[in-house]
């Protein structure tokens, strides 16, 4: 979505003062609210009408700023630096992350983690990794499934986002542990969890970066430890409002193939029933290879 397709709508009105202008109106339609009777039942319809535009225009003029900030790659040339390979694309501004994704949710997130959650079938006392971890809200329902016998950590490669994942860990009084951390290089010594969860992560990697996030996969999983993929799949078409925040798509075919081809074995996959998403989990065949 760029400017200049809200230009266009308004012509050559500055886009603060629409908003401005908007504002106004809406003011002016809660005022007509206090007025008889008479012009009650006219002035909901026109409330409605004035704040839904505002709503619109808020939206227009506040995503591609929003979109910038949220989004940056690990890509950029920086003279006599040194490149770290295939991390992909960051998400750093926490906060606004939240927002977007209650937004995008219709205001129910909660329950569209949830949904994404319940194809892991996760049982008490499970050890469970959450690669690219976010804001923590997977890794926070994850923690409620497992229990105070399960254990549950969380990596991300953005730092803003493991701090506000922490923040809201306590605030919870729940015990889980945040780490920076790419999904290609996990801290973690081999066969320490029976879970991996990847939702809505692998869309970020580069092709090579998810074959080695398949690989880390198996090396932290335990002997028969599962991993779950969702992610969003290819498709003619698409819910354009909810694509916005997106950066690519997921061939979960292929994905499976990888991982069949390196020590995993397809349990099941379909899809999600929602945003065009769809599922894939597969099994850690046996002990690594040496």
């Amino acid at each position: 979505m760029h400017p200049s397709f809200f230009e266009k709508i308004h012509g050559r009105l500055p886009l603060r003062a629409a908003v401005v202008i908007k504002l106004v109106l809406v003011v002016a339609a809660l005022a007509l609210l206090g007025q008889a009777n008479a012009i009650f039942s006219l002035g909901i319809p026109v409330l409605l009408l004035h704040v839904g535009a505002l709503a619109i225009i808020a939206v227009l003029v506040i995503w591609p700023r929003a979109h910038r900030s949220l989004t940056a790659t690990t890509e950029k040339s920086v003279p006599g630096a040194a490149k770290t390979p295939h991390i992909g694309i960051l998400l750093h501004s926490a906060a606004l992350y939240d927002i977007l994704a209650w937004f995008l949710t219709y205001g129910r997130e909660r329950a569209f983690r949830e949904k994404m959650l319940s194809f892991a079938r996760l049982k008490p006392g499970e050890a469970v990794l959450d690669i690219g971890c976010g804001t923590g809200t997977v890794a926070l329902l994850a923690k409620q499934q497992v229990g105070p016998a399960g254990r549950v950590d969380g990596v991300d490669a953005s730092a803003e986002m493991v701090a506000r994942a922490t923040a809201k860990a306590h605030r919870a009084g729940l015990r889980i542990s945040f780490t920076t951390a790419t999904a290609q290089q996990l801290p973690y010594q081999n066969g320490e969890f029976d879970v991996v969860l990847s939702t809505l992560m692998l869309h970020h990697l580069p092709k090579t970066g998810r074959a080695e996030f398949g690989r880390e996969a198996l090396r932290v999983l335990k002997p028969g430890g599962r991993v779950l993929i969702v992610d969003f799949a290819k498709s003619a078409r698409q819910n354009h409002i909810f694509r916005f925040h997106r950066h690519g798509h997921v061939d979960l075919g292929k994905v499976a193939t990888d991982l069949s081809q390196n020590g995993f074995r397809i349990v099941e996959q379909g899809d999600v029933g929602a945003k065009g998403l769809r599922y894939l989990i597969a099994q850690s065949a046996g002990p690594l290879k040496a």
